[in-house]
């Protein structure tokens, strides 16, 4: 089934990686530099699933997530995280909300089946 995907990351040459390798899986992908901006796009445009850095600059991924997460609730378990950050209060809040990541580094493999198990819990949405 083919998704409407925003990948989010301030690197560049990641963004583009994680776009191109779910776009040759037939999904839809839209790219943004920080959380702000991936903001702006998710309330413009409703997606299926989110991925995001932790760790950028203008608005980090935890905090584009308390904002997203108190005007579109529903987004809470569509999001996934990327990151190579061993920081325990990363760590910690990302239990405690429930929100599932994926830890830097990790396979195109790991990717994929990500997205997948996230599209599999939310088809009946």
């Amino acid at each position: 089934m083919k998704l409407h995907i925003l990948v989010i990351d301030d690197h560049a040459v990641i963004r583009d990686l994680l776009a191109d390798i779910l776009a040759r899986q037939g999904h839809e992908v839209d790219r943004a530099e920080n959380g702000m901006e991936g903001l702006t796009m998710a309330y413009r445009r409703q997606y299926d699933i989110i991925i995001s850095d932790v760790d950028m600059p203008v608005m980090n991924g935890i905090e584009f997530y308390k904002r997203l997460i108190k005007t579109m609730p529903f987004m809470r378990q569509r999001i996934l995280f990327i990151t190579g950050n061993k920081d325990g209060a990363t760590d910690a809040f990302l239990q405690e909300m429930g929100v599932r990541r994926l830890s830097k580094p990790f396979t195109t493999v790991d990717l994929l089946e990500a997205v997948q198990r996230i599209d599999i819990l939310h088809v009946s949405d």
